[in-house]
């Protein structure tokens, strides 16, 4: 019997990524909710882009077993110094799997949705700094990373911020710089479109 919608896998590096996946997913109407799933691997930050890939794949492979095959699955991270990035861009390529990412942390992809910022931050916390100034200049309230829905809060400017999103994207492209290597550089943008063609 095929099922009533997509079965579709979630795995978020960390709270503020399952926060905003979550989110994301409360955006669409309740019977396209219940074929979504967003699984933390463990309760911590210190998910590295491998393990949130080995995860996808166990968990791929169950549900193939289990007769219900995902349709999409997506892991949901950022750059933050992972180690070895161009060896994970390398084993991603001969996967199913899809990526929300962003280099160098979700806090720049929130930046471009109030600036057109395309600074290449060497850390979180430099990105981090400039949310946290442009959030109580905004909202009149402070930034915190998971105690906030920034999905529901950045809404308004979200066409914007992926057009932005876009642009780097091609300028990153046109230069021919290994994916690994681009900062800034956002595929979220590709996940939210996904989200919005369900």
């Amino acid at each position: 019997m095929r099922r009533a919608g997509q079965h579709i896998l979630i795995i978020p590096e960390g709270w503020c990524e399952y926060n905003y996946a979550q989110a994301l997913k409360h955006s669409l109407p309740r019977d396209k909710q219940r074929s979504i799933s967003v699984e933390m691997p463990k309760p911590n930050n210190e998910n590295s882009a491998f393990q949130l890939l080995y995860k996808a794949e166990i968990m791929i492979k169950k549900a193939r077993r289990d007769k219900n095959p995902y349709d999409a699955v997506w892991i949901f991270f950022d750059n933050d110094n992972q180690p070895n990035l161009a060896g994970f861009f390398q084993k991603l390529s001969n996967t199913p799997v899809q990526i929300a990412y962003s280099c160098m942390c979700i806090e720049h992809w929130f930046i471009i949705h109030f600036e057109n910022n395309r600074q290449a931050y060497q850390n979180a916390h430099q990105a981090l700094q400039r949310i946290e100034t442009l959030w109580q200049n905004i909202f009149n309230q402070p930034y915190h990373k998971t105690k906030i829905n920034h999905f529901e809060k950045l809404n308004e400017n979200l066409a914007t911020a992926m057009e932005r999103a876009n642009t780097i994207t091609l300028q990153a492209e046109a230069d021919e710089t290994p994916v690994a290597n681009r900062n800034p550089f956002f595929t979220i943008q590709n996940f939210i479109q996904f989200f919005q063609s369900l």
